[in-house]
């Protein structure tokens, strides 16, 4: 069956003239946009000194979270997990029950808080329809490191870096993605 869709997507190819410079470039674009994008996170938690307010590690663990999500957006941009609700909603999501776990740390003990962060993170993003994996490790980060509102924060301020370079990205990439698309459909006709 795979060798079927790579036979059918290599005679879309010659017949729309799309070599291998023109694949290269729609994967390099949002590749190196992705870069920008972190590398704009990484100087914001850098700025707001995140580890030396909360600990040293939760930058890393921020970092790898918004890297999943950055892969996700600009590299995957048709998946369900890539939509910018979900995206919104579930790191919105994921910093309020990670803050309000973080206030049990004191109370129990890291393994079960970690568990019902868990837990009641996922069950809110399915009923919200907001499923994007990598926020999970947000909450998670806010009960290890005991994240304040502060972080809550910071993680608005990282969204709207990511959404302004998905904006980017989405206008000069993948509006001319669809557009070429839709006229090779048409010709084709």
């Amino acid at each position: 069956m795979a060798f079927i869709r790579k036979r059918a997507k290599r005679a879309e190819q010659s017949i729309t003239g799309e070599g291998s410079y023109i694949r290269l470039k729609k994967r390099i674009v949002p590749a190196a946009l992705g870069g920008i994008t972190l590398s704009m996170l990484v100087l914001l938690l850098e700025y707001f000194k995140t580890d030396v307010i909360y600990g040293y590690g939760i930058s890393l663990v921020i970092f790898a979270s918004f890297a999943g999500s950055i892969f996700i957006m600009f590299i995957m941009p048709n998946s369900r997990a890539a939509k910018v609700g979900k995206f919104v909603k579930s790191y919105i999501l994921a910093g309020i029950v990670g803050y309000f776990g973080s206030l049990a740390v004191g109370i129990l003990p890291l393994f079960l808080i970690s568990g019902i962060v868990l837990f009641a993170l996922t069950v809110l993003l399915i009923l919200t329809d907001s499923e994007h994996p990598p926020a999970a490790a947000i909450a998670f980060a806010f009960v290890l490191f005991h994240v304040g509102i502060l972080g809550i924060l910071i993680i608005f301020l990282c969204i709207a870096i990511i959404l302004l370079f998905r904006y980017i990205l989405e206008k000069s990439i993948f509006d001319l993605e669809r557009k070429v698309k839709k006229i090779e459909k048409a010709r084709l006709k």
